[in-house]
């Protein structure tokens, strides 16, 4: 089973009403959606994050067992994180309301059970703030025996101290066999491909918008197209992505701590980059089901 350990949050979506502009509360976050996107493909999955008691937290947990999600997460009664959404031309900008959250407040002694779990996925904006990113760092460094895929997903909006978080991603490289990393954010780290992989990664997945995908190794690169579609919003496209290239490797049974074959890797690819394509095609994060593919 995969284990996603990152934010759980409400995504409040742009809408038009008969009373002028409002926004829509969506279920969301970056390592909730890979969640979604791994348990609608069929992917044994759960998610670790700290998740409120409150009418949000209640949806977020009731959205994760209808995509055949467990649940391993911390409940408090702090409330829900709210991210507001502005659209330009599609693509998404945050505006995140964090402070005092139940996914803030996650501490290292709300450690989730590990039975069962033979992979980790990590990222999105927990790894920027604390005091959440200390228990997702210690969750990732105690289980680094584990094959672990790590997508920072940067926002540096919300980076409130770059060298601390710098050196937190330095760590988490070390241990990382998969990394995957958007052009924007490989260019704010100021890394070559080459000088991830020599950061401990045996894979880089380089997303490039719609020049598409590279998986990228000591031995190959492997890229993908992006699809031709009408892009709705962006909302939740990379983390769907993620999904689809953890579920490719896990169907081929290579997902592990070496790098697998160029024709396993272009499958995992392909699937991403089909169901990232899906999710796009509508509004908010809505990955595609296996049946869709």
């Amino acid at each position: 089973m995969i284990l996603c350990a990152g934010e759980a949050l409400i995504d409040m979506l742009p809408r038009e009403t008969s009373d002028g502009p409002g926004f829509y509360p969506a279920t969301g976050g970056a390592v909730f959606n890979t969640a979604i996107a791994l348990g609608r493909l069929g992917a044994p999955v759960a998610l670790h994050t700290g998740l409120s008691s409150d009418l949000f937290g209640v949806r977020l947990s009731d959205a994760l067992s209808a995509s055949n999600v467990q649940n391993r997460a911390a409940i408090s009664d702090r409330p829900t994180t709210l991210a507001f959404v502005t659209l330009t031309d599609g693509h998404a900008e945050y505006a995140f309301y964090d402070e005092g959250t139940a996914g803030r407040m996650l501490s290292p002694e709300n450690a989730p059970d590990m039975g069962g779990i033979t992979a980790l996925f990590i990222g999105g904006i927990s790894l920027a703030v604390e005091p959440c990113a200390r228990a997702y760092e210690a969750l990732t460094l105690t289980n680094a025996h584990l094959p672990v895929m790590i997508d920072p997903n940067i926002r540096p909006g919300f980076i409130r101290d770059a060298q601390v978080f710098r050196a937190r991603l330095d760590r988490l490289l070390a241990v990382a066999d998969v990394v995957k990393l958007s052009d924007v954010d490989i260019d704010w780290l100021g890394m070559t491909p080459d000088e991830v992989l020599d950061a401990g990664a045996h894979i880089l997945c380089l997303t490039e918008g719609a020049a598409g995908v590279r998986a990228i190794t000591r031995e190959a690169e492997v890229r993908v197209p992006a699809h031709r579609v009408e892009v709705v919003d962006t909302v939740g496209a990379g983390d769907t992505f993620n999904a689809g290239f953890l579920a490719g490797l896990h169907r081929a049974g290579v997902l592990g701590k070496q790098a697998p074959s160029d024709g396993d890797l272009r499958a995992a690819l392909e699937l991403g980059v089909a169901a990232a394509a899906i999710t796009v095609s509508r509004a908010g994060a809505n990955p595609p089901w296996a049946s869709e593919l």
